[in-house]
């Protein structure tokens, strides 16, 4: 079951710092937009978690059937701002749409959890994740292993359980997300699939 317009529901009793949504960045191709729809069921199926997908938002629907980029832009802003994490789905000619690069940067800029891993920065940050599929993953730009690179909808289902269990706890020190990671093995997924870019 997909979710209702997010800021029609903010309208009336949405309150973000008690929901966890992920914003689900894609190109509207056929393959990116069927696997974009499969990841949504993962998150709907995730306690704790919602998603906030394009296709489902009415503001995106008014701004894409008038071809006007500013409104576009404007709602891709609405959803980043009701979003606490991001899943990218990195395909063939995801790269060729100008929007891939500015939802996952709007993203990253919003961040404020903390560090996930043992490093001096905040690389890679655990609530930005991109799947990626059908592509040669030696071809994807570097900044994707800014976030969690994964390769299978399994995948998504672990790092899913895994941003839940921290977003539940909101401001999450470092300790807790390295428990965190342990339980999920999220670690092993990055170290794993970062080892391939």
């Amino acid at each position: 079951m997909l979710t209702k317009n997010l800021f029609e529901v903010g309208q009336r009793s949405f309150d973000p710092d008690t929901k966890s949504i992920v914003f689900i960045s894609y190109r509207r191709v056929y393959c990116d937009t069927q696997m974009a729809r499969k990841c949504a069921e993962i998150l709907d199926e995730t306690p704790g978690l919602h998603y906030w997908l394009d296709e489902n938002d009415e503001c995106m629907q008014h701004a894409q059937a008038q071809n006007d980029e500013v409104k576009t832009a404007l709602c891709i802003e609405q959803g980043l701002n009701v979003s606490s994490a991001l899943l990218g789905i990195i395909g063939p000619g995801t790269f060729t749409s100008p929007w891939i690069p500015y939802e996952i940067g709007g993203a990253r800029g919003r961040q404020r959890f903390s560090k996930p891993f043992d490093t001096p920065l905040s690389v890679p940050h655990p609530l930005i994740a991109h799947l990626i599929h059908d592509i040669d993953v030696r071809k994807v730009p570097a900044f994707v292993a800014l976030g969690i690179p994964l390769t299978s909808l399994d995948e998504v289902q672990q790092w899913a359980a895994y941003i839940a269990a921290i977003l539940q706890k909101r401001s999450v020190p470092l300790h807790e997300v390295k428990s965190i990671q342990r339980q999920r093995g999220i670690r092993d997924i990055y170290e794993r699939n970062t080892r391939r870019l």
